[in-house]
Parts: C-alpha cells; structure tokens; sequence
C-alpha cells in the first residue's frame, strides 16, 4: 500500500492511499475533521470518517493532472505514471488549496517566506521552438511545480515586474503561463485565447486578469490566478476550488456531455443546489450566458472542468471563467458542442425548437434562452471588431482575431436562420424566466 499526504497549508486533510491492485481510496484525518475551518475536497467527497472508494477518489486527484500529449510527455521522459506517481512528483502546488507530498510534513511553511527563483526563460522559448512539452521543462527546473490540469500545455509561475519566477519551499504561484500550441492547423492559439478572453471582460463575464507577454521569441498568455489571493500582509493565499466534474464525482474522461459526463441540465442543478440563495440569480444567469458565448463564438471545448466553484468565507460561488477559445476556426479540432441542447450538438442544427427544449428541461420560461443568446450576442457585436482592431494594432501580424469576429457573425446569421433572431433590440440581462429549486 502507497500512500501520501494530502496538507492545507500546514494541516493534514488526509491521506490518498494505492493499494497493489492501482484502485485508490481517501480518507480525512482526524486532525481536520476536528479543524474548525475545515471544507471538503469537492461536494462529491463530503466531510466523513469513512473513506471514499477508487471512482469518488479518482474524481477528484485525477482531475488535477495535465491531460492528453502533456501527460504522456512528460511519462516518457520521467517515467511517472499513474495519479499517485504524478501526484507524489508534482503535487505542491495544484489547482485550488492543497499541498500533496509524500512526506509526513507539509513542505510548505506558512511561516516561512518562500524565495522567488527566476526561470531560465531560454529553456522554455527553446521547449516551444522544438516542440517540447513545456511543463516538462519546468518540472526538471523545480520538483514538485508543474502544468495544472488540462491538456494545453501550461506552467505555474509568479510574474513580476517581467520576471518569470518559481517559489521555494512548495510556496503558492500565483500565474499561469500559456504558450502556442504547437499541433498542425492550430495557429495563434494565445492570441485567441486572449482575444475571446477579453471579449468576455468586456461583455461582463467575470474573468481573471490577463495580458500577453512578447519579451521573448514566442508570445505567451499570462493569467492571474484566481484560486490564490493576498491577505492583508500581502502574503499570498491558496483558494480551494473544484472544477464541475470534481464536484460531481466524473474524471476527465468524461469531460463531455458525450463521453458520459454532466449535461447543462446537471450543472445548472449543481449551481442552484450549491451557490447561495443572494447569488442563485446571478450565477445561473452567468452559466446560461457561459453556453450562450461559447455557442458564438465557436468554443466546443468548453466542457464540465472549464467551469468551476470556488470557496470562499465558508461560501461556494461560481469562479470566474477560464479557457475562452475558438475552437472551431482550425478544422482538426471537434466539430461538435460540448453539450446538446435540445438533443443536438452540431451548431448549425440548434435553433429556437433545441433552445425552447432546454428550457423546459431546466424549469425556464420557453423563450429565456433565446432572450440569452440575443443578449450575448448583443454585448458580443458591440465589443467585437474594435477589440479586434486594437490587438491587431499592438501585434500587426496577427490575422486570428478578425477571422473570430467574422465567425461570429456567421454564426449569428446561422442561428437567426434557425429561428433564434440575434438582431432585436437590447434586452434586460434578466429576462424572462424564474430560477426552480
């Protein structure tokens, strides 16, 4: 039996153990079921004595691993395999609050000041040039940091003052640093994160801070994370979070409505079960907006672990929104939604009858998701070609930018064609419909 230690700050939360057959289980301590700031791990692990089988498990730490090519990459060149031995490897600074390690001790003292190490930049620009896993690189820079989940190829980072730094002593990062895809047919991915990203700012979507840094050979997108924050001594704070399919017990396998996993029906159940009564309004209205962006502007990757609660004060609320792409410009990447609407998920067959039928399915007013949809694209169509312009103005060769703002009217007219009329006059952002419990 294999175990290791799952620690909030310095405080044991329990143990993740791997038994000779690879099934997995966890258990709390008894030291934080008796803490008295204690939360769970995810609303699928709620706070018990009695530990939780390999599937509940599983949902949970295998959701914080990279995905796809960057796992497998960086398994060939480390020989890590499986959650625990990744886990064990690169568990110190994991998306949300915890601290994973094999030792009996936290390896982060919140006591201690953590110590800022520059990263040699070279090594990633020449990771990206040569199409190597970046996360790999910043896994043999510092043990224990590495890509968070996902399968676009990341690192967590601190950026200041234009300087790309790893803490010491398993301290919090407080960035994330994108860098281009590198896959055939997919070009100016941050660019296009970056674009949708603040196109989503500027219609009110809640989304992190971010910019593009170019000081190098290759453009990278750099978010500040929202799952850490300063406390009043300008220390930073890790903020728990679960992604959607954590919370509702999936792992990343079954991301997509289609593979098995949550539908839009589930997750806005989760919000309305879960958030609180003052914020119910508000976030359902933001996650039915979510979908309604992501049909526009063509992002079928916006599965159940791009959304996200956060915990904050005792409280669960919606996290802002994150992995903004469209995905549907380059022709290698799935055609289809990550949900259905009405039983499709193929754009261009989603119309008024789809959108009515969902609205059903979530206890709606017929007509508040086609109200939704013309208000997003409303707040969209006002913001889109002058974003466009202005990053076209800062960096003159790239062409992506226009090419989404285009895209999206196409899509606009599509659905117009299929009953949904996106031209009407400006609408209240709460519109017909009531929220059912």
């Amino acid at each position: 039996m294999k175990s290791l230690n799952v620690f909030f700050q310095d405080i044991l939360v329990g143990r993740l153990l791997q038994s000779e057959d690879l099934t997995y289980s966890f258990s709390y301590s008894q030291q934080w079921l008796g803490y008295k700031n204690k939360f769970s791990l995810s609303l699928a692990m709620p706070l018990q004595a009695e530990p939780f089988g390999n599937r509940i498990t599983l949902s949970f730490f295998e959701n914080l691993l990279p995905e796809g090519g960057v796992r497998e990459a960086i398994a060939r060149s480390r020989q890590t395999q499986g959650p625990y031995e990744f886990l064990k490897e690169y568990g110190e600074d994991c998306a949300g609050a915890v601290i994973i390690s094999g030792k009996e001790k936290s390896p982060y003292n919140p006591a201690l000041e953590s110590k800022n190490v520059p990263i040699n930049m070279e090594r990633v620009y020449d990771a990206i040039e040569n199409h190597h896993s970046v996360a790999h690189v910043i896994a043999e820079l510092e043990p224990g940091y590495l890509s968070l989940a996902g399968a676009q190829d990341k690192f967590p980072a601190i950026y200041a003052d234009g300087i790309f730094f790893l803490p010491d002593n398993a301290g919090p990062t407080t960035h994330i640093i994108k860098v281009p895809i590198n896959r055939q047919g997919i070009k100016e991915s941050v660019f296009n994160e970056y674009y949708c990203m603040q196109l989503a700012s500027l219609c009110g979507f809640n989304i992190p801070v971010n910019q593009i840094v170019y000081s190098g050979k290759h453009p990278l997108f750099v978010i500040e994370r929202y799952d850490r924050e300063k406390d009043r001594k300008g220390v930073v704070r890790r903020i728990h979070q679960q992604d959607f399919c954590q919370a509702q017990g999936f792992t990343s396998e079954k991301k997509y409505e289609s593979k098995g996993g949550p539908s839009i029906l589930d997750n806005y159940k989760l919000i309305v079960d879960n958030v609180t009564i003052k914020e119910r309004l508000r976030s359902t209205y933001a996650y039915l907006d979510w979908i309604c962006f992501n049909l526009l502007i063509g992002n079928n990757d916006s599965h159940s672990k791009n959304i996200s609660f956060l915990l904050r004060d005792n409280r669960i609320e919606l996290a802002p929104f994150y992995d903004l792409v469209s995905t549907a410009l380059y022709p290698s990447l799935n055609r289809q939604f990550s949900f259905k609407i009405g039983g499709r998920d193929e754009y261009s067959q989603i119309g008024k009858n789809q959108f009515a039928e969902l609205d059903r399915e979530l206890g709606l007013k017929v007509g508040t998701m086609a109200d939704r949809m013309k208000h997003t694209y409303q707040n969209i169509n006002a913001h889109k070609d002058d974003l466009a312009k202005n990053i076209t103005e800062m960096f003159s060769e790239v062409r992506i930018v226009s090419r989404i703002s285009e895209l999206i009217e196409h899509r606009a007219k599509g659905f117009s064609q299929q009953g949904v009329e996106l031209l009407f006059s400006p609408i209240s952002p709460f519109a017909a419909g009531s929220i059912k419990k």
